[in-house]
C-alpha cells in the first residue's frame, strides 16, 4: 500500500510517499480503507520529535490520527462492525500507534471507531473526530460543565476550539469565545454568545466571569492567569502537556479552582454521541482540503496559524 511517512525525527519536509506492506488486523481490530483524514497539531510535534517520549522510535512512521473510510477486513472477536461498513474515528496518541491514517489502509481497535452516519461525508467525519472528542472530554468529563453553565473557550477559531463551541452548545452551556480579528464573525456563526477579539481587547480584563470552565484549546494561557475568571469549583483545562501544567496541577490542590490536562481517549460511546450530533447538524468547519500526497503543505499551514476550522486530507483520491 502507499503511505506518507517520515524516515526519522526531523523537519516535516522529509515526509515522503513510500510503499509499505498492507497491515493485518489483530484480534479485536479492523482494517480500514481510508477515504479521508485531517491535520492536527500533533503531526508537527510528532514529526519533529518534540513528543518522542510518547511515540518511541518506530520508523518509517506514518502519521495521521483521524480517519473515515470503509472496513476492509475484521480481526477475530470483532462483532460491532462488519466488512463493508463505513466507519470513522481516531487512532491512539501513543507509541502503540505505528501506522497512521495518511495511508491507503490503517488498523484500529473497535473502541477507536464507530459506524459513520450515512448522511455525513467521510471528510466531515474525519475532520470532527479528534477535536470534537477532545472538546467533549475536556468540557463534560474534566470540567463537568453543567447544562446552563458558562464556558470561556480560548482559540475558538482553531480545530479544537471551533468544535468546542459547538460541543459546549450541545451540552447546553453559554459560550464566551476568544479569537483573532479575522475570525470574529466566523466564531459568532458557530454559536458563541459573546466573542472577544484578542487583537483589540485583553480577554483577561474584558471577559465577564465567573465561568464553570475555561477551555484553553489553543494552550496559550495558564490556570494562574485565568483563575480569577473561574467560579468556585471552576476548572481550567489545557491541551498541552509539559512542566508548567504539571506544576499547576499540584498548586491548585490548595485552592477552590482546578487545573486539568486533557489527554483524549478512544471511547466508542463518545464517538457514537458525536455521530448523532453530526446528523443533528453539529458544525464542523473545514478551512481547506489537501490531497494526502501534499499533506506537508497542510501541516505547515496549520503550524502557521490563522485557521478557521480544520484542514481536511483527501486520502482515497489524493495519492
Amino acid at each position: 500500500m502507499r503511505a506518507m511517512a517520515i524516515p526519522s525525527y526531523g523537519p516535516v519536509d522529509q515526509m515522503k510517499l513510500i510503499e509499505l506492506p498492507t497491515p493485518e488486523p489483530a484480534s479485536h481490530q479492523v482494517r480500514v480503507k481510508v477515504h479521508a483524514s485531517a491535520v492536527n497539531p500533533s503531526e508537527q510535534k510528532v514529526a519533529t520529535g518534540s513528543t518522542k517520549f510518547l511515540h518511541g522510535r518506530n520508523f518509517p512512521m506514518v502519521l495521521g490520527y483521524d480517519f473515515s473510510g470503509v472496513v476492509d477486513l475484521v480481526g477475530a472477536g470483532v462483532a460491532t462492525v462488519s466488512q463493508g461498513d463505513e466507519v470513522f474515528g481516531f487512532l491512539p496518541y501513543s507509541g502503540s500507534n505505528t501506522l497512521g491514517a495518511f495511508a491507503e489502509y490503517t488498523v484500529s481497535t473497535t473502541s477507536g471507531l464507530i459506524r459513520k452516519p450515512a448522511s455525513v461525508s467521510h471528510a466531515l467525519a474525519a475532520a470532527a473526530a479528534t477535536p470534537a472528542i477532545t472538546a467533549l472530554q475536556s468540557l463534560r468529563d474534566l470540567g463537568r460543565l453543567p447544562s446552563g453553565g458558562r464556558t470561556l473557550i480560548i482559540g475558538a477559531s482553531g480545530g479544537v476550539g471551533a468544535l468546542g463551541v459547538g460541543v459546549a452548545k450541545k451540552l447546553g452551556a453559554e459560550v464566551v469565545a476568544v479569537c483573532a480579528t479575522h475570525a470574529v464573525d466566523f466564531v459568532r456563526g458557530l454559536g458563541a454568545e459573546v466573542v472577544i477579539d484578542r487583537k483589540k481587547e485583553d480577554p483577561l480584563r474584558v471577559a465577564k466571569g465567573p465561568f464553570d470552565v475555561v477551555f484553553d484549546a489553543a494552550a496559550v494561557s495558564s490556570w494562574s492567569a485565568m483563575r480569577h475568571l473561574l467560579g468556585r469549583g471552576g476548572v481550567y483545562v489545557t491541551t498541552l502537556p509539559g512542566p508548567a501544567i504539571m506544576f499547576q496541577l499540584g498548586l491548585c490542590l490548595f485552592t477552590a479552582t482546578r487545573a486539568k490536562l486533557v489527554i483524549v481517549k478512544n471511547r466508542a460511546d463518545d464517538l457514537a454521541l458525536l455521530g448523532r450530533w453530526l446528523t443533528e447538524g453539529l458544525k464542523v468547519p473545514i478551512d481547506s482540503t489537501v490531497p494526502v500526497r501534499d499533506v506537508v503543505v497542510g501541516i505547515k499551514r496549520l503550524a502557521a496559524g490563522g485557521m478557521r476550522g480544520r484542514i481536511s486530507v483527501d486520502v482515497i483520491g489524493g495519492f
